[in-house]
């Protein structure tokens, strides 16, 4: 077949001193993003027209191989983001989903079970699966696989208040005997518990205050003075006051709800009252506050974070504007609330300004270098270290696994000094003797894993975090006071969390403080082991009673007082056995 004179040959090479075409290129990485489905097909066409099949094809699956990528990281951000609850961050739990992340479909057959040769795709290798994951999987012997518990009746406690209930008789017919048609005569009744609850009563209660005249003159007249109260000429009660306290802090009841409860059974209560007159009692608590106060910042060790809190604001655009919760714990005994208007640090500063703070557990956010300036050692949460490992791997990143992998070694040798009781010296000794070698691998670890992930890819972020706030993660090595991580702040904020997705909003400022007053004292009852509402009840009789001093009010001398009590009941009771 003749050619026309000047046309070069598709197949020879382009004539001396003339520009060869510049070779067809795609740019995965943008291409896989935002797919050019015009810039594509001319690829394509011009890739045939050369002849460079293979080049073409392998582009196109390079493509289509990043395109897969990103959507299987779309899927899994998307999937996590509409979880309806927490998902667990457990190692075991981890374990088992990385079947699942990174296992063949099963609905998907080998080539070996469909009769052929198992054909392997070209790609990335996967990695292999770190020893550290398989060493960390135990062997549970077949008999301690799976624990069985009692489902029998309980035993009802002694002390509860034992009441009659229904009797049941037996019927005039099974009375008479079937073999003399006699009578029978009874000889006694089955005895089954039950436990129930009487419904909540509202019940007026009638104070007296004698008046006295002098029956010869009868021009003097003299009545006994009016106790104090919680709110003068007051409605409510104490009692009412004190349940309904308990109620709306530590259990998130509206205070409509308690209102429309009441109408049901006919008491006219008013949610403004009650909640204003709440209001009242928390403020007789002042005194109590301010010792728990000084106590949280007084301690040998220091532990703190905050969450949100939203506050009706009719000069704010939106009406409402979003506050700070801080919660300081002091030797895991003392829990004090503080309200801040805004999230910035100068609240928290102007808090600690004067004062000096021993060990101090916190996050790495910024706004906790306050503590810093307040001469704290502050030590930083493995626990936020350790989070970014669990998003990294529930992004896909299999990596992840031997850092989590360290991190369960070294809580687990924090669980088992609280497992088995030990000190706080013999805790340090434990983690002098175990904790120092997985430090020391942890920081290898970290190392080489930022040299490898990318710094704005999730694991590269976790590696990151973990690099900068070293000295602080493990400044529980140098100091025996200094937790492992901040979880008993966030586990003791947890319950305002919770609450705020009933409440919604505080309605001003001074609301938002009584709120962290009430929730100082219940979280700090709970702390010492005590019952709120009794602590409530006959700290609040003292209060009324003219009692001032914070110390004879405060929490730890009311548990003292309930454990000698308690002692003393014990040793009657031992006697009385005893003779």
């Amino acid at each position: 077949m003749s050619r026309t004179k000047g046309t070069p040959d598709k197949t020879s090479p382009a004539p001396a001193g003339t520009d060869a075409p510049p070779k067809a290129k795609v740019d995965v990485k943008a291409q896989a993003k935002a797919p050019d489905l015009e810039a594509i097909r001319r690829f394509i066409v011009e890739m045939i027209a050369r002849g460079a099949i293979a080049e073409m094809i392998a582009s196109v699956l390079a493509l289509l191989q990043r395109m897969r990528e990103l959507n299987t990281e779309l899927m899994t951000k998307i999937a996590a983001a509409s979880r309806k609850r927490p998902p667990s961050e457990t190692l075991h739990r981890l374990q088992l989903e990385l079947p699942l992340m990174f296992g063949t479909a099963a609905n998907d057959a080998s080539g070996t079970e469909r009769g052929g040769a198992e054909t392997e795709l070209e790609g990335p290798p996967e990695p292999p699966t770190p020893p550290a994951l398989i060493a960390a999987i135990p062997e549970i012997p077949a008999k301690q696989k799976r624990r069985r518990h009692s489902h029998g009746r309980p035993n009802l406690p002694a002390g509860l208040l034992r009441v009659p209930g229904a009797t049941t008789h037996v019927s005039d017919a099974d009375r008479i005997c079937p073999t003399c048609k006699r009578r029978t005569k009874t000889l006694g009744f089955k005895t089954t518990e039950k436990l129930t609850v009487r419904p909540c009563e509202f019940v007026v209660e009638q104070d007296l205050r004698e008046t006295c005249s002098c029956g010869r003159c009868h021009a003097y007249i003299v009545s006994a003075p009016k106790p104090d109260e919680v709110v003068p000429r007051g409605l409510l009660g104490d009692e009412l006051l004190v349940q309904a306290l308990v109620d709306h802090y530590d259990d998130s009841v509206p205070w409509e709800r308690m209102e429309r409860n009441a109408r049901q059974q006919g008491v006219p209560l008013s949610a403004n009252t009650l909640a204003s007159s709440v209001g009242a009692l928390i403020d007789r608590f002042e005194p109590v506050v301010e010792h728990i106060k000084e106590r949280a910042l007084g301690s040998s060790f220091t532990a703190l974070d905050a969450t949100s809190m939203k506050v009706l604001d009719v000069t704010h655009p939106l009406g409402i504007r979003t506050g700070a919760l801080w919660l300081i714990e002091g030797d895991h005994q003392y829990a004090y609330f503080v309200f801040a208007p805004t999230a910035e640090a100068k609240h928290i500063d102007d808090l600690l300004r004067g004062r000096t703070l021993a060990s101090v557990m916190c996050d790495g956010s910024a706004t906790n270098n306050c503590v810093e300036r307040a001469g704290g050692k502050r030590g930083g949460c493995n626990a936020h270290a350790r989070r970014g490992l669990v998003e990294a791997l529930r992004g896909g990143d299999r990596r992840a696994v031997t850092g989590l992998d360290l991190f369960a070694r070294l809580f687990h040798v924090d669980a088992e000094s609280l497992r088995l009781g030990e000190t706080i010296a013999e805790r340090f000794a434990r983690r002098q003797s175990s904790s120092i070698a997985i430090v020391e691998e942890l920081r290898v670890w970290t190392a080489s894993i930022r040299g490898e992930a990318e710094p704005k890819s999730p694991l590269g972020k976790a590696a990151g975090y973990i690099h900068r706030q070293w000295a602080r993660l493990t400044r529980f090595l140098e100091d025996p006071l200094m937790e492992l991580t901040n979880n008993e702040v966030e586990r003791g904020l947890r319950r305002w969390v919770l609450d705020r997705k009933t409440w919604l909003f505080v309605g001003h400022d001074a609301s938002a403080r009584r709120a962290a007053d009430a929730l100082t004292i219940l979280t700090t009852c709970r702390k010492m082991g005590l019952d709120p509402r009794r602590y409530l009840r006959e700290t609040l009789a003292k209060i009324l009673a003219g009692e001032k001093d914070a110390v004879a009010l405060a929490p730890e001398t009311f548990a003292r007082a309930l454990a000698a009590e308690r002692a003393a009941a014990k040793a009657k009771e031992s006697d009385s056995a005893a003779a």
